[in-house]
């Protein structure tokens, strides 16, 4: 909406209209948060190929926090 000052936020970072858990770790090791945002949604070379949004709601929280920290 023009003029709105609403924050709009990816439903696919929640799990029962809570933040999944992992996300502010990510958040914390990738700086940018376009740059996180866009890491978190397509196959990360160092997951394998895996989604690391998927893989948090999967709860494989410490693999993908660890996978963050690589990303520059």
């Amino acid at each position: 909406r023009k003029g709105g000052r609403k924050h709009v936020f990816p439903l696919a970072q929640f799990v029962d209209g809570r933040p999944v858990l992992g996300i502010s770790d990510v958040l914390s090791a990738i700086a940018n948060p376009r740059l996180a945002w866009f890491w978190l949604t397509r196959p990360a070379p160092e997951l394998n190929g895996r989604v690391p949004i998927e893989m948090l709601r999967e709860d494989k929280v410490a693999d993908v926090v660890r996978a963050a920290r690589t990303v520059s």
